[in-house]
């Protein structure tokens, strides 16, 4: 996917200090699905069969709506990095991704994932620790740990230019 689009996209699905992940979701063609836990062995899972089939991400429904929301905008920033894993494999999430998910915040798919979450006016008020900062946490859609995963003076639209001319090569 091309920055700018990307860029356009979390532009639209800014509203005010918040942005609406599953207007994104709609605008990448991907459907999201609550399962049984009987009927997945992981917490989210993002796969299609074929390359016609849009995405489909799976989360567990026994899973809380902060992990949920987290969940999306992570396999979301995975579907846009690496769209041929999860068309070829599909992609796992499990427990233990998330608790380590703070060692991961300086890795594409976290500097892409908080900037499909959080609009930008707020990562840097969060990295700021800023007035207001603690109660966005709070009200947020989001696990504290994903948006402390925030990086201030970053530019994830950058990176997936540089990802993408690196998975081309």
């Amino acid at each position: 996917m091309k920055p700018f689009l990307l860029q356009k996209l979390i532009k639209d699905a800014t509203q005010g200090d918040f942005l609406d992940i599953k207007m994104l979701a709609k605008e990448l063609n991907v459907t999201i699905a609550l399962v049984k836990e009987n009927e997945m062995k992981n917490l989210c899972e993002i796969s299609c069969n074929n390359m016609e089939e849009r995405p489909l991400l799976k989360l567990n429904k026994t899973l809380d709506k902060k992990s949920r929301f987290t969940f999306v905008a992570i396999a979301l920033a995975e579907y846009i990095l690496t769209p041929e894993r999860v068309e070829n494999t599909g992609i796992n999430y499990d427990i233990f991704f998330l608790s380590d998910i703070y060692k991961q915040r300086y890795g594409y798919r976290m500097l892409l994932a908080t900037r499909l979450a959080v609009p930008e006016h707020m990562i840097e008020k969060l990295c700021d620790h800023a007035p207001g900062a603690d109660e966005y946490v709070v009200e947020s859609n989001y696990l504290p740990q994903f948006l402390r995963c925030c990086v201030s003076n970053s530019s994830a639209l950058f990176l997936l230019s540089n990802f993408s001319e690196l998975s081309d090569a």
